[in-house]
């Protein structure tokens, strides 16, 4: 409907007919539904959508050649930065009350200021590594390789033996991660680059389903120190069950398939 103030009362009396016949033609015959506003991170142009497409044409046509085998194979690692305090949300903060009894009331608090960074690198088995970066620690080309020599290549041969000879990696095309050496450290040990595109990020797994679930899990939570908050992160990698990080793999193929189906606009949640 264009005029988005019209409401089922003023509908019916201006068309001389019951709400409750509205109420089926705007449900059960015009198929509509009251929806709220979904805030995206930038309008896409023209040819961030055809990038997108492009890259999901490859990622399902990858899948295909591997029997459906392609997404659980890839290792995946993003960043994002961690608040000491994440407020609850409304929806996460109800309560049982009598029907006498007035409102809870909840003070509000402005968000921490001090937050953490972190690089979780993880597959469809859970995470393989959680990397906390270092206060006043500027992330660039030389030390995301120093991460990726030191750290993932270690944890990946002992967690995931069988994937170690030829890795499938997927990250962003931030800054460091295009660096040359990076690129460099790839070539020499055999990780696979899978495609990437910078937008929508809504088709990234990271950024639909495991920093927001992880985010979710540790809201209403103040930690007092870094960590703190890095065992928490830990222990919800330790205690969040296999089935779920392999679920998310395979939601990745659905959100391929949704961005072509969009033609490489934002994938509905």
């Amino acid at each position: 409907m264009e005029d988005r103030s019209l409401i089922v009362k003023q509908t019916a009396a201006n068309a001389g007919i019951s709400v409750g016949s509205v109420d089926t033609i705007l449900h059960d015959t015009l198929k509509m539904r009251e929806v709220s506003v979904r805030w995206v991170p930038r309008m896409l142009a023209e040819e961030n959508k055809a990038s997108c497409v492009a890259m999901s044409k490859a990622m399902l046509s990858c899948d295909k050649g591997m029997n459906s085998a392609f997404f659980s194979s890839i290792v995946t690692m993003d960043e994002t930065w961690m608040p000491m305090l994440n407020l609850e949300t409304k929806q996460q903060s109800p309560q049982w009350q009598h029907t006498d009894s007035p409102p809870p009331k909840k003070f509000r608090v402005i968000a921490s200021a001090k937050k953490l960074t972190v690089a979780m690198f993880w597959d469809s088995e859970g995470v393989i590594l959680t990397h906390c970066v270092p206060k006043s620690t500027t992330v660039m080309g030389e030390t995301y390789e120093d991460v990726l020599r030191m750290k993932f290549l270690l944890a990946l041969r002992e967690k995931r033996p069988k994937k170690a000879a030829a890795v499938l990696f997927h990250h962003d095309n931030a800054p460091p991660h295009q660096a040359a050496r990076v690129h460099q450290f790839f070539n020499d040990n055999k990780l696979e680059v899978v495609p990437y595109a910078p937008y929508p990020t809504d088709i990234a797994p990271s950024d639909f389903w495991l920093f927001p679930t992880l985010k979710d899990t540790l809201r209403g939570r103040t930690f007092s120190s870094h960590s703190a908050l890095a065992t928490a992160i830990f222990q919800w990698s330790q205690q969040t069950p296999k089935k779920a990080f392999a679920a998310a793999m395979q939601s990745w193929r659905q959100c391929c398939e949704k961005n072509l189906h969009l033609q490489g606009d934002y994938v509905e949640k």
